[in-house]
């Protein structure tokens, strides 16, 4: 085969000559010149550079079929990657489309070959890690745009495809299924060049694991998955990039999962968050480009780091669900637009770290047996008992969660996960991030801790979990380096909470706590607020007029207090009558260790003579982090009284006086 002269320092020299000459009216497209390397005025155009080489015929059928020959063969800024005609025989013979010939070939499938391979503008591998800047960011880039269309993706979804949860059951009976698009953005290229690699501390050996063994080396580039083995083939109008095999299309992380054989069972449980959402503006396009007047929807994840930069939180129906994942696995240009650092989708991607089915099932029948105990099979699960799982292997930056940083991912207790390279069976890239392929699982230090009680119970404790997960005491609660003695009100308690900090009032304000299950999950937890007329003798009180709704900052402000007042550093059952608690306060227990007779008395509970008895025990000791004791009747309060008040009503009448 002909090989290319390589006219890059040519070209540079030249770049540099013609911006000194071209003076200040011309510098900004000088820059871009430098930024991509694009030299205008070399060599043939990769329509007739593909022509000339003679072993390209299957990628010059693609561009004909697709009426792109005028545009490769005129002046222009492309970059294409493309595989020899011997790539495309190996392909044909064992892809996973279950395409044996051309001919067999839909349009959309020639589309997506094609389209997912062409970048529109002129790059050389060494500056295709390179951000556009004033000077341009150098080795930042790890993903771009493609000629790739979302409507590349339009396909039918009939009814045995579609997840078995409720939010597609209006479309189950659809015997021709539905259109939908697997994303309503366009799928770019991921690529890791050398600079990008060298910036962002990228080993050879994570190379190597990422690549599955096919490199050891940061000086190789690769490209959606396969080896650029020949650079910077120049041409008029761009470069050719030849790459080591077919670049079939750039799949989201939910499409890898969906087709891998062996990731089938966590596929199945990651679409039970999905759902078809019906777009107006897509079906207009739809209609434009094929004159069909079809509804189109488009696959949604819900999600917490979603499409048009906001979480995704309701259904189709615009109820609110129960639980979202943290980013939507769908989303073709995911970004991570929480992170300050953060610029777009070009310079970081996600991670999703997905057991083998037969390290989930050996999992479910072993360390996962509590969940089966408590659920007996996948699909009973709740949303958000599941979402602790999946979540917790769901990481926001590639760049963080190479195999040679594993050390530094952390869990949902803020705790070093565990994971190592040797966990790692396979590796896939994806356009919006990478997967890789465990022979474990890793499991939340939540299904372990004390906190898991209020988690798998949410019908009768779902406020104070709420507000566990809410106001970030989960890390505290899942750590697993200290014992700790959880006391849970149940939601029937939280409808009784007496402010603290109007005690000693004439007039006090009672907070009723209630569970609002249509709210956004941000606002699920409501409040409202009562005058009460509290007799501190008895500990008896008389509601009064309704103050109205608590606000945001009244509800996140009372409940860190309340929670502070629930934990205990330690062991209630060691024998002794008073612990203090996490914010300082104290707690007197009796009967420890037995429910229905057990009591916890806060300093409210001591002063009326009311202590709150445990009614359940919950032991997390054996592998997880202490005990759980839940209250039925109320909550645990401060003291009422001061120090001074106290030893005041201790002295005689007669040997007070006046200060």
């Amino acid at each position: 085969m002909k090989r290319f002269i390589n006219l890059n320092n040519l070209y540079q020299m030249a770049a540099v000559l013609g911006c000194m000459l071209l003076g200040a009216s011309a510098m900004s497209s000088c820059s871009d010149d430098m930024l991509t390397g694009q030299p205008s005025w070399l060599g043939n155009s990769i329509y007739e550079r593909l022509q000339d080489e003679g072993n390209y015929q299957t990628t010059l059928r693609l561009i004909d079929d697709l009426g792109q020959k005028e545009v490769l063969s005129k002046t222009g800024s492309k970059t294409l990657f493309v595989a020899d005609d011997e790539a495309y025989a190996e392909w044909f013979r064992s892809n996973s489309w279950g395409v044996r010939s051309y001919e067999q070939l839909s349009e959309a499938q020639k589309k997506m070959l094609f389209n997912n391979s062409m970048i529109n503008n002129a790059y050389l591998i060494e500056l295709l890690s390179n951000l556009s800047g004033n000077p341009p960011q150098e080795g930042m880039c790890m993903r771009r745009a493609t000629a790739a269309s979302e409507f590349d993706s339009v396909s039918v979804m009939l009814p045995s495809q579609m997840p078995t949860t409720p939010f597609w059951d209006k479309h189950r009976k659809k015997k021709d299924g539905i259109l939908i698009l697997k994303d309503a953005t366009a799928s770019p290229m991921i690529h890791f060049m050398p600079a990008f690699m060298h910036t962002n501390q990228i080993t050879d050996k994570d190379l190597s694991i990422l690549t599955n063994g096919e490199s050891n080396s940061i000086g190789d580039a690769w490209v959606n998955g396969k080896k650029v083995i020949e650079r910077d083939i120049t041409c008029k109008n761009g470069y050719i990039q030849k790459v080591s095999g077919v670049i079939e299309s750039s799949a989201n992380i939910a499409e890898i999962l969906r087709q891998h054989p062996n990731m089938s069972l966590w596929s199945h449980l990651i679409d039970r968050y999905s759902a078809p959402y019906y777009s107006e503006s897509a079906s207009r396009s739809w209609h434009e480009k094929t004159g069909r007047l079809d509804s189109v929807y488009v696959l949604r994840y819900f999600s917490g780091i979603s499409s048009q930069r906001a979480p995704l939180q309701v259904d189709p129906d615009d109820e609110a669900v129960e639980a979202t994942l943290s980013y939507d696995p769908g989303w073709n240009q995911y970004f991570n637009y929480g992170a300050t650092t953060n610029q777009g989708i070009s310079n970081d991607a996600a991670v999703m770290i997905v057991p083998k089915d037969e390290a989930l099932r050996y999992w479910w029948e072993h360390d996962g047996k509590v969940l089966q105990d408590e659920y007996h099979e996948w699909d009973s699960i709740p949303p958000l008992v599941l979402a602790e799982l999946l979540n917790v292997n769901m990481l926001n930056s590639f760049t963080s969660s190479v195999p040679s940083k594993f050390g530094s991912i952390l869990n949902d207790a803020k705790m070093e996960m565990g994971i190592k390279p040797e966990h790692i069976d396979s590796c896939f890239m994806g356009c919006n991030g990478v997967v890789y392929l465990s022979n474990r699982v890793f499991a939340p230090s939540a299904y372990s801790s004390v906190s898991f009680p209020a988690l798998i119970h949410q019908d009768i404790m779902s406020i104070i979990y709420w507000a566990i997960t809410q106001y970030d005491f989960s890390p505290f609660l899942n750590s697993m380096e200290s014992y700790y003695s959880f006391f849970i009100p149940t939601n029937n308690a939280m409808l009784y909470y007496i402010d603290p900090t109007t005690y000693g009032q004439p007039v006090q304000i009672l907070y009723e706590f209630y569970w609002d299950s249509k709210a956004l999950l941000a606002n699920r937890v409501k409040a409202r607020r009562y005058q009460i007329i509290f007799d501190p003798e008895t500990g008896d009180y008389t509601i009064g007029s309704s103050l109205g709704a608590a606000t945001t900052a009244q509800i996140r402000n009372r409940l860190t207090d309340l929670l502070d007042m629930l934990i205990v550093v330690g062991d209630v059952e060691s024998g002794q009558d008073y612990y203090k608690t996490k914010g300082g306060s104290v707690v007197k227990v009796t009967n420890a260790g037995s429910p229905g007779l057990m009591t916890v008395s806060g300093g409210y509970q001591m002063e009326t003579g009311k202590p709150l008895t445990v009614s359940t025990i919950y032991d997390q000791s054996t592998s997880g982090n202490g005990k759980s004791y839940v209250t039925d009747q109320g909550m645990i309060l401060g003291a009422s009284k001061s120090v001074y008040t106290t030893l005041k009503r201790c002295i005689p009448r007669s040997r007070r006086t006046r200060t």
